[in-house]
């Protein structure tokens, strides 16, 4: 089904070129009700594929790292960027989250989440923040995970 979806997303795009970056950025979790849950910086990777006027599909995998909880994992996270203005695009951006204590893997939570961004754009810079609501996959946690992204093209 997702070979399926990829292929539709492929064709309906128009012949325009894959743009690809560089991302980092930086998370907090809010566990609720109410706690600190880590600060997670990350670094990853992304290709945007125009879909249309004004449309862009921007897809990602990174590997984020909590130094105050000791743990991490990895990140993907699906955006549908709409170009509002000239440099301004609002997000909505759907994520799947991999997060374990150090090495242990048998340990790791699943999350999935969504929420809004906004993208602003500079040139071959885009700084994203963005507000995520996720909810464990295998436990009945969930958080709030506002952060910021910044990419740069290539």
């Amino acid at each position: 089904m997702r070979g399926v979806l990829l292929a539709m997303v492929v064709m309906a795009a128009p012949a325009r070129a894959v743009d690809f970056a560089i991302n980092v950025g930086a998370l907090e979790v809010v566990l609720l009700p109410v706690a600190h849950g880590g600060f997670y910086p990350y670094l990853g990777v992304s290709a945007a594929v125009p879909l249309g006027h004004d449309v862009t599909f921007i897809g990602s995998i990174s590997y984020e790292w909590s130094f105050d909880q000791q743990h991490g994992g990895f990140v993907v996270v699906s955006t549908l960027d709409f170009l509002v203005g000239e440099h301004v695009g609002i997000d909505l951006n759907i994520a799947f989250i991999h997060d374990q204590p150090g090495l242990r893997f048998a340990e790791a939570e699943f999350y999935l989440g969504a929420g809004p961004g906004i993208s602003l754009l500079f040139g071959k810079w885009t700084f994203s923040p963005f507000l995520n609501f996720f909810g464990g996959l295998r436990t009945a946690s969930a958080s709030l995970v506002p952060g910021l992204n910044v990419s740069r093209t290539f």
